[in-house]
């Protein structure tokens, strides 16, 4: 469950629960008490039959009042703790039985108030102001727990919401760029290579065949073969990375291998992450995975764009149930004017699934881009 903030709206919430049911159970308990025990001793002790019923009612009435004070001076309401909630209930409850006894000698509803009878009338008074704090402080704790499982509730229901327009906004963002992509340099180069075979075509057929359409030709193959190894394969790499299909660490090394040879390049995984990144018994779900290798790719993409580095160190570990992936350079640095986009897109749909992104400048030179993943198949304290 969800921990829901306390709010001042709660806080008022619980006292008026709390007075209201402590002075209502406790109260009724008073009143039938005064009542019974007048007419009992109006019948069996007629000595006593003197002692008006207003005295005993005004005894209880008293004792109620204090008792309430008592839950609101040690501020119950407030309580969370199982300790203090306790020693609300005892403390009310001892103040509650004093009172009651001194109430009683005050308004003299017994002629002669003996020792054994205090001692009675006490644990009496004890007893019910036991009964009804437990019951009144129960009533107010059920209440925080309906209210916090309606809150709950509420907080799923808005990160559902929140996933699912994540992934559509991912969606739609992967498809424009596969569209600009496929827009702004396939179809040009498609349309290049077409123009300059069509050239070549006329030629032959009209019998006037130029020395250098031979060249031409190798020039159009060598085009369509940049567009398949690069433009096709960067629009495929965009719908779904280079080896993921294996695993997060055969992934994070095809990206690795796309690197300039001019950077130094090194991946540390740590044997919790490889055992559970095992092809056979894989126990990163595809969404994990996809998600460990964006970071890796914007961390790379970063560094490569802004910092100028000579070194790239990628590391991939487990902690507290999470995958933590690092990316640290030596470059230059992020500089703060630089836009954020891809970090701050990437660190939305992290925060949709529970994890976190950050980027932070290292002591002396570089930057390091850190995300951490939730994954539903490690153990809490992993």
């Amino acid at each position: 469950m969800i921990d829901r903030p306390p709010s001042p709206q709660d806080a008022r919430q619980d006292r008026r629960v709390l007075w209201v049911t402590a002075a209502t159970v406790a109260g009724s308990f008073g009143v039938a008490a005064a009542v019974q025990s007048t007419y009992i001793y109006g019948v069996i002790a007629p000595t006593w039959s003197g002692v008006q019923a207003w005295t005993r009612v005004a005894t209880n009435l008293v004792t109620v009042a204090v008792f309430v004070l008592v839950l609101a001076v040690w501020r119950q309401h407030l309580r969370s703790s199982a300790r203090d909630l306790v020693t609300g209930i005892v403390l009310s409850a001892a103040v509650c039985a004093i009172v009651r006894v001194l109430a009683q000698a005050t308004l003299g509803v017994y002629p002669h108030l003996t020792r054994d009878t205090s001692i009675v009338e006490m644990a009496t008074g004890f007893g019910v102001g036991v009964v009804s704090a437990t019951f009144a402080t129960w009533t107010m704790v059920s209440g925080r727990r309906l209210r916090a499982q309606a809150w709950t509730s509420q907080q799923l229901a808005v990160e559902r919401a929140l996933a699912l327009r994540a992934l559509e906004d991912e969606e739609v963002r992967v498809r424009r760029d596969v569209a600009e992509g496929l827009h702004a340099s396939v179809q040009q180069r498609l349309v290049l290579a077409v123009a300059q075979v069509a050239q070549v075509g006329r030629r032959l057929r009209a019998g006037t065949a130029a020395p250098g359409d031979a060249e031409l030709l190798d020039e159009v193959c060598a085009t369509l073969d940049q567009v398949r190894e690069q433009d096709v394969r960067g629009m495929s790499r965009l719908l779904y990375p280079d080896q993921l299909e294996v695993g997060l660490v055969p992934a994070v090394r095809a990206l690795l291998r796309r690197v300039p040879s001019s950077v130094a390049t090194r991946l540390d995984v740590e044997p919790a992450v490889r055992e559970m990144d095992d092809p056979v018994t894989p126990a990163l779900a595809p969404t994990e995975k996809l998600l460990a290798v964006r970071v890796v790719e914007e961390g790379i993409g970063n560094a490569l764009r802004h910092g100028n580095p000579s070194r790239l160190t990628i590391t991939l570990g487990l902690e507290s149930g999470q995958l933590a992936i690092g990316v640290d350079d030596d470059g230059e640095g992020v500089p703060p004017n630089a836009q954020r986009s891809g970090t701050n897109r990437l660190a939305e749909r992290l925060a949709v699934v529970g994890g976190t992104l950050e980027l932070v400048g290292l002591d002396g030179a570089g930057t390091r881009l850190t995300g951490r993943v939730p994954v539903a198949g490690a153990e809490p304290g992993a």
